[in-house]
């Protein structure tokens, strides 16, 4: 009888769950949760099993009801905000919610994309945790993504062209009209398709890892802007391969100090910008795949020597890239 009276506490219990349920109106939506407010008060008063006669009514209705739900399950159950919970610094953050839904941290506002998906970055100064809420057909969905911190350090690099370090004031205009192309490109409304979610990213050279991203620089004694990239050390004309399938959307042949650059247009506002080439093997406008030769390693612009200098942006925000090398995606 304890087990009867256990038994019937908890279907008790989840009839009232069912029947606070907030669901579409309709006939069959009102019988039946007229029905279950009444099985409800004769568990409750009567603490006893409905008659037989009431019980095969239920189970028509249930069945009804349950073909009804199928039906509505979309309108009812599927709205998703699907983020991690961690990221640190200078990390691409990837989301997922309902097609073409509003996404908004703060007061900027972006779409999610036709599949869903959606991409946010962190800066690499951003020193509090972000929120970001979703909203589609008058819902919304909330979610807080913690930011860690990261040990960025600090570079020195010496030797290099006075020109390079303190350009003249006809190098420096040079500089900003060569920045404003750049920008006008990550500026752009995103490109709705996510090129990379499939297949993520790859290196786009053998070679090592000379300067990773965020470091503070420091050139011929005199501060500098952090380093938005990561650099790899290989030999000149060696081959530079997309890491990912994307769009071509800029070439120049001739920047101050990025010298020969690559700028290709990966979805979502995800892009990325490959500098000091020696060679540029695609041109505007191709659709290139992942693994494609697309460039060869110069020293053109500000440069050492031959190596490679990849970026990767979400819009005008610079993200760590080999954070994203082999990561999959939701």
């Amino acid at each position: 009888m304890a087990g009867m009276n256990a038994g019937g506490a908890s279907g008790k219990h989840f009839l009232a769950w069912i029947a606070n349920l907030t669901l579409p109106r309709s006939p069959i939506t009102g019988s039946f949760l007229k029905m279950l407010n009444s099985i409800c008060c004769l568990l409750t008063v009567k603490n006893q099993v409905p008659p037989r006669r009431m019980r095969l009514k239920i189970g028509v209705m249930a069945w009804a009801f349950t073909i009804y739900l199928l039906c509505h399950i979309p309108a009812v159950w599927s709205f998703d905000l699907q983020l991690p919970q961690t990221a640190y610094q200078g990390d691409l953050i990837v989301g997922k919610s309902e097609p073409m839904a509003e996404i908004w941290v703060k007061k900027s506002r972006l779409r999610a994309g036709p599949q869903g998906y959606f991409v946010l970055p962190v800066p690499r100064n951003q020193k509090t945790d972000i929120g970001i809420t979703a909203r589609h057909k008058g819902e919304s969905r909330s979610h807080v993504v913690r930011i860690w911190a990261f040990p960025w350090r600090t570079q020195n690099i010496k030797g290099l062209p006075k020109q390079y370090v303190t350009p003249s004031a006809e190098q420096q205009r040079k500089v900003v009209s060569d920045l404003q192309k750049v920008r006008k490109i990550r500026n752009d409304p995103p490109y709705p398709v996510p090129f990379f979610i499939k297949k993520g990213f790859k290196k786009p050279v053998k070679g090592s890892v000379t300067s990773p991203f965020g470091l503070n620089r420091i050139l011929n004694g005199k501060p500098k802007q952090f380093h938005s990239g990561v650099d790899f050390a290989a030999p000149l004309g060696h081959p530079v391969y997309s890491p990912a399938d994307g769009i071509v959307r800029l070439i120049d042949p001739d920047m101050f100090l990025m010298g020969k650059t690559l700028i290709m247009d990966h979805g979502l506002g995800v892009t990325s910008i490959y500098i000091h080439l020696n060679d540029i093997l695609v041109a505007t406008g191709d659709l290139v795949r992942q693994g494609e030769l697309i460039a060869r390693v110069g020293k053109t612009g500000r440069a050492t020597g031959a190596h490679l200098h990849w970026g990767i942006n979400v819009g005008p925000t610079p993200v760590d890239p080999l954070r994203l090398l082999n990561r999959p995606f939701p």
